[in-house]
């Protein structure tokens, strides 16, 4: 896939997501500080909020900016993202005028829900940090997503009949089959040549000595696990199904009882050790069980529709001018 079109599928979410930072636009003054890429309804865009969402949305991807290949493809890029942040303003304005716009309190029970997600608070902040926020951005960028909510919900309400939650059930049963899961945690002691593997048995031997001495397996993902991803989150994989993971990891995985722990089993990842947290059975899809899931499924996608449908009008009427780079 090509950098523009790699940059561009990840404009929507990016700039819908931190632009919060355009919130302040709305209180003016903002032409002063830097060129006005654009004007929607006289409220400015500026270039350094679209520099800004164009380098968040390429670091997505691990896409140097300052390359060739992406110089060649920024003005694109940067076009939409102008679209994207005169969408954002037109929601905000909307929501002034309907005065729904999200509240600190709605900012605060979001910002906890995510805290929840994380072991500690310094887990919490790290993570955030290397997502390139402040806690100031962050309540800022809640802020903007809750607000578009509340708009979507006044302007795309939607609805959905008993009749088509069925008909979509009947037409879609495969799918809502839940085949048998298991959550499972490890510990990777990676290796990249030959060499290197007797190094990595003497760290998995330290954590399985510190494992017997009764260490939380949790704690000793965090220190000294390869897998950075999951070390963050004491190790877990989460859910997964047969046929998801490599197969040497699989059939030690799935062999283990609740709350074992594997011996080392060695992938091409490297060594792991392994946690088997929770089993889940198959279960046949039931109307009764699902029904809920795919009626908030079906009126996201009325909402989603007629929310575009909406937006487009909005745009229709409203006064954009986009202006040159100075």
């Amino acid at each position: 896939m090509s950098i523009r079109r790699l940059v561009v599928a990840a404009v929507a979410v990016v700039v819908v997501a931190a632009a919060g930072v355009a919130a302040w636009t709305l209180r003016g003054g903002a032409q002063r500080a830097t060129a006005v890429a654009a004007t929607v309804n006289g409220d400015p865009v500026l270039w350094s909020q679209v520099d800004d969402e164009v380098a968040r949305a390429a670091a997505q991807f691990g896409i140097d900016t300052k390359s060739a290949d992406f110089e060649k493809q920024r003005q694109e890029i940067s076009s939409a993202v102008i679209d994207q942040l005169v969408n954002t303003r037109l929601i905000l304005q909307e929501a002034r005028r309907r005065n729904i716009m999200a509240t600190d309190r709605d900012v605060d029970e979001q910002l906890d829900a995510i805290r929840k997600r994380f072991p500690s608070e310094a887990d919490f902040t790290n993570a955030m940090t290397r997502a390139g926020f402040s806690l100031t951005s962050l309540r800022e960028v809640l802020r903007v997503g809750a607000t578009q909510q509340r708009v979507a919900e006044v302007v795309a309400p939607g609805s959905v009949t008993d009749a088509e939650v069925r008909r979509h059930f009947e037409a879609n049963r495969a799918q809502y089959d839940q085949p048998a899961q298991i959550r499972v945690s490890h510990i990777l002691f990676r290796f990249d040549q030959e060499g290197q593997e007797a190094v990595a048995r003497a760290k998995a031997r330290i954590v399985q000595a510190r494992l017997a001495e009764g260490a939380k397996f949790e704690d000793l993902a965090r220190q000294y696990s390869d897998d950075t991803a999951s070390a963050e989150r004491g190790g877990s994989l989460g859910f997964v199904t047969k046929g998801s993971l490599v197969k040497e990891f699989e059939d030690a995985a799935w062999a283990l009882r609740p709350g074992q722990i594997s011996g080392l089993v060695k992938t091409q990842y490297g060594l792991h050790l392994i946690r088997l947290e929770e089993v889940k059975d198959a279960m046949t899809a039931d109307f009764d069980r699902v029904k809920d899931e795919i009626r908030a499924q079906l009126l996201a996608q009325k909402r989603e529709g007629a929310f575009e449908a909406w937006l487009e009008e909005q745009r229709k009427a409203a006064k954009i001018e986009k202006f040159e780079r100075k």
